[in-house]
């Protein structure tokens, strides 16, 4: 698939879900505008007393501020309705007996027929009189909703959104898809408890019973993913099938709490409960199964550091503010905002982008957190129990952590994040070693053995150049489960997997020491390359003193020939000459572009034909551009070898075929050299068929047959009717270098 598809199918799902949110406002907008508005502000004193007051542009805007114990009756007449503090409430669920709350349900669809027309309020003022208004309840502007409102759909769509980013990038992944339905579940508990929370007064009481059955619909829904999740990540511990046992069970439960067959509500709040302490088990579960995955115990570690958050911060401030009386506690609307914190760590988890910075952040907020917590319990238990001045016991507490707990912290955090002691300096003897071995192969060797030393991993994977395309410095793949070691030194590149032996992730401390030590390689390989150049140069030296000595002989040799009329012996130094050069050229060591050497050996070898009388044809089919995986130029050694090779092919055939015409076909691409000779020589047709053994198929053909086995090449020879084909195949790249272990090209098929 094109990655503009691939990428435009989880964008069409995050549209469709940001679509169906968007709907879901406007419907709880319009829902909450629906209800009759006095523009009346009320408030609950401590001694639970209902005061009210009177916004400006409102009906009641003649409501003086401290009005109390505030009567609606109808204006003709009737019964009226004190407003009283359970009137107020945000969630009905704050009754425990049924009764209470369907006592509030009725009381709310009373208030509701009242406010339908107009109707006859009466208050006492804050000097005790008491004063009486009609009032026409208007359209409830949109400015009148209150920021908790807007709030809870902000928070359960953002939860909703990143629940279902997760999924859309991890569609297959069956956790990932019990993590969208918590994220569906949550807009389905939160949206219906925003529209009811955010009402002035009230809001008529079949439709209040419905939003509040909506609302544990939806919790037990979440409670159901948050278990079928750790049922199925990162380890499944069911069947797909028993998943469906959970909506079964709470299903059940819920239409018992909505039908009120349950004692009463504590049995809801239960059954809650037990979803959660469930999750709480089956997170143990998972961490015990996940023994020696460091990657799915760093999730689960995230995952329960954002429950802990979200869960604690939940608690401290709604019920634990109540014992400290630090500070009020939270509007239940903005308590919504925790569980977007879990959600955070959740898609984290799940999602594994980036887990190894946010595994070390678990730790160290895991640890402050503990930390500030300890200080809090202790100032509390000073305060309760001892009676302690709070300053005097907040100086202890600080001091009492600071002697016992931060010591203790930074223990634990070498403990948990696996700090290594490895210095540089350590391994300098092993990198000067690495640098200066004799041999390509016993280099690698020993940089396997330095790493593997140092970060044991389970598996160190070596990448050949022409796979070593990502970042020159180390860096951490696969959210820290591998660890990219760049080439270095002419060394290859490598991939360390699951550092000591599976126990952790990598961590980005671990990229800068194997950073520091390519560094190293790569400066020691430099001294290296300085002494080599020393060498080059004395080869050079003496190439030189042979060219110019041997060389010059040899021209001599063949001008003297040719004036004397000695053909012979005028070839066999040209011969020598020719034989020269290549192995001159060897010994310089200079790598020839192929495109280069080619020329080379087509001009050698139509000189050589047409002095013969013989007619050559040259085809060549070589990419105008070199494949990824074929080196631009050949080594010296490797190029001689090849010379040789066809000098020795042409030979054969110009001295035992007598051909009027030779064909040459050259073809380069996908890492091979193929070269086919293919002589009419009519007399080939005597020669016999060649056969194993430097007996039967001549000298020179187990010759080349030897040099090319050098670089994993084959030579094939086939006599014809009408002459013979000879074929030789070399792989090129790199491992055609001298000593490289690379698997052997298959043999060459010859046909007549």
């Amino acid at each position: 698939m094109p990655i503009n598809s691939f990428l435009a199918v989880p964008a069409r799902i995050l549209l469709a879900v940001l679509a169906l949110c968007a709907a879901a406002a406007a419907a709880a907008t319009w829902g909450a505008l629906q209800t009759p508005w006095l523009g009346v502000a009320f408030t609950v004193d401590e001694a639970g007393n209902v005061l009210a007051r009177g916004l400006p542009g409102g009906p009641a805007h003649g409501l003086e501020d401290g009005a109390s114990r505030l009567t609606l009756s109808p204006p003709g007449g009737g019964a009226g309705l004190d407003v009283e503090a359970d009137d107020l409430i945000e969630e009905p669920d704050f009754f425990d007996e049924y009764a209470r709350m369907n006592r509030f349900f009725d009381r709310q669809g009373k208030f509701r027929a009242l406010l339908d027309g107009s109707v006859q309020a009466e208050w006492t003022r804050a000097d005790g009189s008491r004063a009486a208004e009609v009032w026409t309840p208007g359209a409830r502007p949109l400015g009148s909703l209150p920021a908790p409102f807007w709030f809870q759909l902000a928070v359960s769509f953002a939860g909703c959104l990143i629940a279902c980013w997760v999924w859309a990038l991890r569609p297959t992944d069956l956790g990932a898809s019990m993590f969208a339905l918590t994220g569906l579940a949550f807009p389905a508990f939160a949206v219906p408890a925003a529209v009811y929370s955010s009402r002035e007064l009230a809001l008529g009481g079949g439709l209040f019973h419905a939003l509040s059955a909506a609302n544990h619909a939806g919790a037990f829904m979440f409670g159901c993913a948050l278990l079928a999740v750790f049922l199925c990540y990162p380890r499944r511990l069911v069947p797909v099938g028993a998943l469906w046992a959970l909506p079964v069970v709470y299903g059940t439960w819920w239409l018992a709490d909505t039908m009120q067959w349950l004692p009463s509500q504590n049995w809801t709040r239960m059954g809650i409960m037990s979803e959660m302490l469930g999750a709480i088990a089956l997170a143990g579960v998972q961490w015990r199964m996940s023994r020696g995955r460091p990657l799915d115990r760093a999730a689960l570690r995230w995952l329960a550091l954002s429950m802990l958050v979200g869960s604690g911060l939940f608690v401290f401030s709604t019920t634990g503010s109540k014992v400290l009386g630090f500070f009020p506690p939270i509007s239940q609307g903005y308590a919504f905002g925790y569980f977007l914190i879990i959600y955070v760590g959740l898609a984290f988890g799940l999602r594994r982008y980036r887990l190894f910075d946010l595994d070390r952040w678990a730790y160290r907020i895991l640890l402050w957190l503990a930390g500030a917590l300890a200080v809090v319990l202790m100032d509390a238990a000073l305060i309760v129990w001892l009676r302690w001045n709070p300053a005097f016991s907040m100086g202890v507490s600080l001091l009492l952590c600071g002697w016992l707990y931060f010591p203790f912290r930074q223990w634990l955090w070498r403990r948990l994040t696996g700090a290594r002691g490895s210095r540089v300096d350590s391994t300098f003897p092993d990198l000067i070693r690495i640098a200066f071995s004799p041999s390509r192969g016993e280099q690698e060797r020993r940089w396997d053995a330095l790493l593997g030393q140092l970060f044991d991993p389970l598996d160190i994977r070596r990448l050949a150049h022409a796979e070593a395309e990502d970042p020159r410095s180390a860096t951490l793949l696969e959210s820290g489960q591998a660890l990219w070691v760049p080439s270095c030194g002419g060394l290859e590149a490598r991939v360390l997997r699951l550092a000591d032996r599976g126990r952790r992730l990598f961590a980005p401390h671990d990229a800068e020491l194997a950073a520091s030590l390519s560094s190293l390689v790569q400066k020691a390989g430099e001294g290296r390359d300085s002494y080599e150049r020393g060498v080059r140069e004395e080869r050079h030296r003496i190439a030189q003193d042979m060219h110019d000595d041997i060389g010059a002989r040899l021209l001599m040799l063949i001008h003297q020939a040719s004036r004397a009329g000695d053909g012979v012996a005028a070839d066999v130094a040209r011969a020598a000459m020719s034989d020269l050069r290549t192995t001159l050229s060897a010994l310089e060591g200079h790598s020839l572009p192929l495109a280069d050497a080619l020329a080379d050996w087509r001009a050698e070898m139509a000189t050589r034909c047409d002095a013969a009388g013989v007619d050559f044809v040259w085809n060549e089919f070589v990419p105008a551009m070199p494949l990824p995986d074929m080196q631009s130029a050949l080594p010296a050694r490797m190029k001689a070898t090849l010379e040789r090779a066809l000098r020795e092919g042409l030979s054969n055939a110009l001295k035992h075929g007598g051909p009027t015409r030779i064909e040459v076909e050259v073809r380069a691409g996908n890492g091979r050299l193929d070269i086919v000779m293919v002589d009419d020589g009519m007399r080939g047709a005597g020669r016999s068929a060649p056969v194993a053994g430097p007996a039967s198929i001549g000298l020179g053909l187990a010759g080349m047959r030897r040099r090319l086995a050098e670089y994993q090449g084959v030579v094939g020879l086939e006599r014809g009717e009408d002459g013979c084909i000879l074929r030789i195949c070399l792989p090129l790249g790199p491992g055609s270098a001298a000593g490289a272990s690379v698997e052997p090209a298959a043999p060459v098929e010859v046909r007549a």
